[in-house]
């Protein structure tokens, strides 16, 4: 279970998160919106423990993640930013296999058992062909996904993922919203940050069950299932521009769509 208990987070006098209360049982799918500065990364960092919050705390089955050391954070909680690391002339399969670091004894080389993890995960991201490319020579998209693999790598139980699309084209876009449900199905608390309706949307009609939380701007959360949450009024509300949620004859989904552009100024 992972708990997040009145956590309060400011950066200087501006506050960001106020009394952020959520609740996240194993097979939690759990989305978070809100507008640039809302907090979405912020919440992460904090849930991961890479921040102390302010007040509050996030809880995993009891224990403060704040106060996990990092061999113990590494084991439960995989955190895939947005932002690529810098790394070292790592292959792409070497890059992975640190995701393993964590489950090695103390100076231990990885073995053929977390090798074959670290190739299960590419496979399951279909990047086997990018196994023994130069990581920092792939293109953006091609890193995301190296990214997740080396996530998956952890084998841990709380997955995050900020803005986990934001560099890959549709089609690997939707099969890693497809990933999202498939893990949470399996059992892993998953929580992702976004800025596209559209997600949520999708991932409720694959996962009824999932969640969404929309960050305020006085900095308070209002969260529940994604169909009770994502209206038309509150998105409006949130982003402050007109936009309309459609129904899509035959597809049984919703569709987020922003209303035209106004015409050039002075016309």
């Amino acid at each position: 279970m992972l708990q997040i208990q009145n956590i309060h987070y400011a950066y200087h006098a501006r506050a960001v998160l106020q009394g952020v209360n959520l609740e996240l049982p194993a097979g939690t799918l759990l989305s978070l919106l809100g507008r640039n500065g809302a907090g979405k990364s912020t919440l992460l960092n904090c849930i991961s423990g890479l921040f102390k919050p302010q007040q509050g705390r996030a809880l995993l089955d009891g224990r403060d993640t704040a106060q996990l050391n990092p061999r113990e954070t590494a084991r439960s909680i995989a955190y895939v930013s947005q932002n690529a690391p810098q790394t070292y002339r790592y292959t792409v399969l070497d890059y992975v296999l640190l995701g393993r670091a964590a489950r090695l004894p103390l100076y231990a080389k990885p073995a053929e058992a977390d090798y074959a993890v670290a190739e299960a995960a590419l496979e399951k991201l279909g990047i086997t062909h990018l196994a023994q490319k130069i990581y920092m020579e792939t293109s953006g998209g091609e890193k995301q996904l190296a990214n997740i693999a080396r996530a998956l790598a952890q084998e841990p139980r709380v997955i995050l993922f900020e803005e986990p699309t934001s560099a890959l084209d549709y089609g690997n876009a939707a099969a890693i919203l497809s990933l999202m449900a498939d893990l949470a199905e399996a059992g892993y608390t998953v929580v992702n940050t976004t800025h596209n309706p559209e997600h949520p949307l999708l991932l409720h009609g694959r996962h009824p069950q999932s969640q969404t939380a929309l960050l305020l701007a006085d900095g308070t959360v209002q969260s529940g299932n994604t169909a009770d949450i994502l209206t038309q009024d509150a998105l409006q509300e949130l982003y402050q521009t007109d936009l309309r949620l459609l129904d899509i004859p035959g597809w049984s989904r919703r569709v987020c769509a922003l209303a035209p552009l106004p015409p050039k100024t002075g016309q």
